[in-house]
């Protein structure tokens, strides 16, 4: 349940953002892993190890789910304190360790990862649209697309290029899942309109920040709540990767987070890690209305 864009600016190449919304308050630590002589930076959510991040080529991962029964399981079972370790944080860091965009992509497809999964680098931005067709999920399904550099690019939580997959509107789908479907085309419309107007990398968090254009917190690309309950989603924190750095930012919302930051900041890394106030929030309203 999160909303995922890319845009590409001549400074900074891709710069990629994310909104992670979950009905738990996580513990997300900032990790630097040296597996195999290959440095990676990613998050890691301490209930579910679900993880998303850049490598130190310059390789990017972010992606929305669409597998969403099974994305909701996890969320109701980190939520009710089970263990539930995600399968798809371990395959998106066993693509981190690969040296070449394409060889990132060609592990996204081998390990069937089901989501709106972005892949990029300073140069180079691609969507990975991958589900299962049946429950059991033996069935993996997948289309690939490059974003061109003068487009932009958003995914919520239902197939664009698999129509079939994540959230549902038609005849079959019940209240719940038609309510998740509006939502889902709500927060992807909303974010494609603002992000027209970011002009500067370092502002992509922009984008994804509006909590107020609609009454209903569900229908904002940032969702907030006075109250927090199993059935309540809620963005966590925002993320943003830019690969021509090799950075990795991380704005808390409503989690915890845990880094050590001079072990993260070391002399011979060659990753680097920013946390955001969400202070910065506050200033967001001026920007829907200009």
């Amino acid at each position: 349940m999160c909303v995922v864009a890319v845009k590409h600016f001549k400074d900074v190449g891709w710069v990629g953002v994310k909104n992670r919304d979950r009905n738990y308050k996580p513990t997300v630590h900032i990790k630097q892993s040296f597996r195999g002589g290959i440095e990676r930076l990613y998050i890691w959510d301490e209930k579910t190890k679900y993880t998303e991040g850049v490598n130190e080529f310059g390789i990017a991962i972010i992606s929305a789910a669409v597998a969403t029964k099974k994305d909701e399981k996890e969320v109701a079972n980190a939520a009710g304190e089970e263990s539930f370790f995600s399968p798809d944080g371990k395959k998106i860091r066993t693509a981190l360790l690969e040296k070449s965009l394409d060889k990132v992509i060609a592990k996204i497809i081998e390990l069937e990862v089901p989501g709106n999964t972005f892949a990029f680098t300073k140069d180079k931005c691609f969507l990975i649209e991958g589900a299962y067709t049946d429950e059991e999920m033996t069935d993996y399904q997948w289309k690939k697309v490059e974003i061109k550099k003068d487009e932009t690019c958003v995914r919520t939580n239902h197939g664009i290029l698999l129509g079939f997959a994540g959230y549902q509107d038609g005849p079959d789908a019940d209240e719940d899942e038609k309510a998740s479907r509006n939502s889902s085309e709500m927060r992807l419309e909303k974010t494609k309109q603002a992000i027209k107007k970011v002009k500067e990398g370092r502002d992509m968090l922009d984008c994804i920040s509006d909590s107020t254009s609609d009454k209903n917190p569900q229908l904002n690309p940032l969702r907030t709540s006075k109250t927090h309950g199993s059935t309540i989603l809620v963005t966590t924190g925002q993320l943003m990767l830019i690969p021509s750095e090799l950075t990795l930012c991380y704005r808390p919302i409503w989690s915890e987070i845990e880094f050590n930051f001079n072990r993260l900041d070391g002399a011979t890394r060659k990753t680097q890690f920013e946390v955001i106030s969400k202070k910065k929030l506050v200033s967001f309203a001026e920007f829907i209305e200009r």
